[in-house]
Protein backbone atom coordinates (compact mmCIF):
# COMPACT_ATOMS: atom_id res chain seq x y z
CA UNK A 1 0.00 0.00 0.00
CA UNK A 2 0.96 3.06 -0.53
CA UNK A 3 1.83 5.38 2.04
CA UNK A 4 1.54 8.98 -0.23
CA UNK A 5 -1.14 9.91 -3.04
CA UNK A 6 0.34 11.86 -6.00
CA UNK A 7 -2.39 14.24 -7.57
CA UNK A 8 0.19 15.81 -9.36
CA UNK A 9 0.61 12.42 -11.64
CA UNK A 10 -2.78 12.33 -12.21
CA UNK A 11 -3.36 15.82 -13.28
CA UNK A 12 -0.93 15.38 -15.90
CA UNK A 13 -1.94 11.60 -17.39
CA UNK A 14 -4.99 13.18 -17.95
CA UNK A 15 -4.74 15.21 -21.30
CA UNK A 16 -6.99 18.30 -20.20
CA UNK A 17 -4.91 21.37 -19.79
CA UNK A 18 -5.38 23.50 -16.95
CA UNK A 19 -8.20 26.06 -16.85
CA UNK A 20 -5.21 28.75 -15.62
CA UNK A 21 -3.00 28.24 -18.59
CA UNK A 22 -5.75 28.74 -21.04
CA UNK A 23 -6.80 32.06 -19.15
CA UNK A 24 -2.75 33.21 -19.59
CA UNK A 25 -2.93 32.30 -22.93
CA UNK A 26 -5.82 34.42 -23.87
CA UNK A 27 -4.43 37.34 -22.21
CA UNK A 28 -1.56 37.31 -23.65
CA UNK A 29 -3.52 37.24 -27.37
CA UNK A 30 -6.00 40.07 -26.12
CA UNK A 31 -2.49 41.75 -24.83
CA UNK A 32 -1.53 41.74 -28.17
CA UNK A 33 -3.94 42.13 -30.69
CA UNK A 34 -5.83 44.96 -29.26
CA UNK A 35 -3.15 47.44 -30.23
CA UNK A 36 -3.64 46.29 -34.01
CA UNK A 37 -7.19 46.42 -33.52
CA UNK A 38 -6.99 50.17 -32.21
CA UNK A 39 -4.74 50.89 -34.96
CA UNK A 40 -6.77 49.02 -37.47
CA UNK A 41 -10.04 51.32 -35.97
CA UNK A 42 -7.74 54.93 -36.30
CA UNK A 43 -7.10 53.85 -39.91
CA UNK A 44 -10.46 53.31 -40.53
CA UNK A 45 -11.32 56.44 -39.29
CA UNK A 46 -8.96 58.59 -41.09
CA UNK A 47 -9.83 56.94 -44.15
CA UNK A 48 -13.35 58.11 -43.72
CA UNK A 49 -12.08 62.21 -42.71
CA UNK A 50 -9.59 61.82 -46.00
CA UNK A 51 -12.73 63.43 -48.16
CA UNK A 52 -13.10 66.03 -45.58
CA UNK A 53 -9.53 67.07 -45.17
CA UNK A 54 -9.30 67.32 -49.05
CA UNK A 55 -12.30 69.61 -49.16
CA UNK A 56 -10.94 71.77 -46.34
CA UNK A 57 -7.85 72.00 -48.04
CA UNK A 58 -9.11 73.03 -51.51
CA UNK A 59 -11.52 75.71 -49.25
CA UNK A 60 -7.96 76.96 -47.69
CA UNK A 61 -6.35 77.01 -51.12
CA UNK A 62 -9.18 79.14 -52.68
CA UNK A 63 -9.47 81.58 -49.68
CA UNK A 64 -5.44 82.41 -50.05
CA UNK A 65 -5.67 83.22 -53.56
CA UNK A 66 -8.62 85.15 -53.07
CA UNK A 67 -6.84 86.88 -49.97
CA UNK A 68 -3.97 87.39 -52.70
CA UNK A 69 -6.10 88.92 -55.10
CA UNK A 70 -8.03 91.12 -52.97
CA UNK A 71 -4.39 92.00 -51.11
CA UNK A 72 -2.97 92.88 -54.95
CA UNK A 73 -5.98 94.62 -55.27
CA UNK A 74 -5.70 97.25 -52.36
CA UNK A 75 -2.02 97.61 -53.04
CA UNK A 76 -3.19 98.85 -56.20
CA UNK A 77 -5.67 101.58 -55.07
CA UNK A 78 -3.55 102.67 -52.56
CA UNK A 79 -0.81 103.00 -55.17
CA UNK A 80 -2.83 104.88 -57.01
CA UNK A 81 -4.49 107.03 -54.45
CA UNK A 82 -0.82 108.01 -53.25
CA UNK A 83 -0.28 109.25 -56.83
CA UNK A 84 -3.67 111.25 -57.12
CA UNK A 85 -3.02 112.90 -53.79
CA UNK A 86 0.33 113.44 -55.09
CA UNK A 87 -0.73 115.04 -58.06
CA UNK A 88 -3.22 116.97 -56.10
CA UNK A 89 -0.58 118.64 -53.33
CA UNK A 90 1.56 119.36 -56.52
CA UNK A 91 -1.06 121.31 -58.07
CA UNK A 92 -2.56 122.92 -55.01
CA UNK A 93 1.11 125.03 -54.68
CA UNK A 94 1.13 124.45 -50.98
CA UNK A 95 4.59 124.23 -49.67
CA UNK A 96 4.35 121.10 -47.08
CA UNK A 97 7.72 121.86 -45.60
CA UNK A 98 5.88 124.98 -43.72
CA UNK A 99 2.90 123.21 -42.71
CA UNK A 100 5.06 120.54 -41.39
CA UNK A 101 7.54 123.25 -39.80
CA UNK A 102 4.77 125.86 -38.20
CA UNK A 103 2.79 122.67 -36.84
CA UNK A 104 5.64 120.97 -34.89
CA UNK A 105 6.39 124.46 -33.43
CA UNK A 106 2.19 124.28 -32.34
CA UNK A 107 2.43 121.08 -30.52
CA UNK A 108 2.93 121.93 -26.63
CA UNK A 109 4.96 119.45 -24.12
CA UNK A 110 3.13 116.09 -23.54
CA UNK A 111 1.47 116.17 -26.62
CA UNK A 112 2.78 113.59 -29.71
CA UNK A 113 1.81 113.41 -33.30
CA UNK A 114 1.12 109.88 -34.45
CA UNK A 115 -0.07 111.10 -37.79
CA UNK A 116 -0.68 113.49 -40.41
CA UNK A 117 -2.60 112.74 -43.24
CA UNK A 118 -4.95 114.77 -45.90
CA UNK A 119 -8.65 113.46 -45.70
CA UNK A 120 -11.32 113.74 -48.53
CA UNK A 121 -12.70 117.33 -48.60
CA UNK A 122 -16.48 118.63 -47.90
CA UNK A 123 -18.40 119.08 -50.78
CA UNK A 124 -18.56 122.56 -53.02
CA UNK A 125 -14.44 123.04 -51.43
CA UNK A 126 -11.30 123.88 -52.90
CA UNK A 127 -9.82 123.70 -49.25
CA UNK A 128 -7.66 120.61 -48.53
CA UNK A 129 -8.57 118.93 -45.06
CA UNK A 130 -5.93 117.23 -42.97
CA UNK A 131 -6.45 114.63 -39.71
CA UNK A 132 -4.07 114.98 -37.16
CA UNK A 133 -4.00 112.02 -34.32
CA UNK A 134 -1.79 111.78 -31.24
CA UNK A 135 -1.73 111.29 -27.71
CA UNK A 136 -1.76 113.17 -25.01
CA UNK A 137 -0.39 113.42 -21.42
CA UNK A 138 -3.38 115.45 -20.19
CA UNK A 139 -6.93 117.02 -21.78
CA UNK A 140 -5.40 120.10 -20.98
CA UNK A 141 -2.51 119.26 -23.45
CA UNK A 142 -5.53 118.76 -26.09
CA UNK A 143 -6.85 122.01 -25.59
CA UNK A 144 -3.89 123.54 -25.66
CA UNK A 145 -3.04 122.21 -29.21
CA UNK A 146 -6.64 123.76 -30.24
CA UNK A 147 -5.46 126.88 -28.98
CA UNK A 148 -2.38 126.97 -30.61
CA UNK A 149 -3.93 125.27 -33.87
CA UNK A 150 -6.34 128.17 -34.18
CA UNK A 151 -3.18 130.73 -33.60
CA UNK A 152 -1.65 128.87 -36.56
CA UNK A 153 -0.86 130.98 -39.47
CA UNK A 154 -1.27 127.65 -41.97
CA UNK A 155 -3.58 126.12 -40.29
CA UNK A 156 -7.27 127.40 -39.76
CA UNK A 157 -10.82 125.48 -38.77
CA UNK A 158 -9.06 122.89 -36.19
CA UNK A 159 -11.91 120.39 -34.93
CA UNK A 160 -11.57 117.96 -32.34
CA UNK A 161 -12.64 114.73 -33.68
CA UNK A 162 -12.42 113.01 -30.30
CA UNK A 163 -10.07 112.49 -27.49
CA UNK A 164 -10.61 109.25 -24.97
CA UNK A 165 -8.32 107.90 -22.21
CA UNK A 166 -6.78 105.20 -23.99
CA UNK A 167 -7.00 101.65 -22.41
CA UNK A 168 -3.23 100.58 -22.16
CA UNK A 169 -1.40 100.88 -18.56
CA UNK A 170 -0.04 104.55 -19.35
CA UNK A 171 -3.32 106.30 -19.25
CA UNK A 172 -2.80 108.46 -21.98
CA UNK A 173 -5.50 110.42 -24.02
CA UNK A 174 -5.48 109.47 -28.04
CA UNK A 175 -7.12 112.50 -29.74
CA UNK A 176 -8.26 113.20 -33.50
CA UNK A 177 -8.25 116.86 -34.54
CA UNK A 178 -9.41 118.20 -38.38
CA UNK A 179 -8.20 120.97 -39.95
CA UNK A 180 -8.14 123.00 -43.24
CA UNK A 181 -4.78 124.22 -44.89
CA UNK A 182 -5.41 127.91 -45.61
CA UNK A 183 -3.93 128.50 -48.87
CA UNK A 184 -4.04 132.40 -48.77
CA UNK A 185 -1.15 132.20 -46.21
CA UNK A 186 0.51 130.80 -49.01
CA UNK A 187 0.20 133.79 -51.58
CA UNK A 188 1.71 136.43 -49.16
CA UNK A 189 5.06 134.52 -49.73
CA UNK A 190 7.39 135.28 -51.98
CA UNK A 191 7.67 132.38 -54.54
CA UNK A 192 10.92 130.79 -55.75
CA UNK A 193 11.47 132.16 -58.96
CA UNK A 194 13.05 129.92 -61.99
CA UNK A 195 16.87 128.91 -62.12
Amino acid sequence: MKNTINLLDDLLRDGRPQPGKWFLFAAAGVGILAPFLVWGLQVWAAGRLDPQIVQMRSTRDHLTQEVAQRRQVLQESDARQARLTEERIQTAGIPWSEVLRELSLVVPDGVWLTQFEEIAPQENTTDIAVRIQGVAASQGGVAELLVRLETAHHLAQPQLVYSQRNSGVSGRLNFEVHCIIVRASFSDQPQPGPG
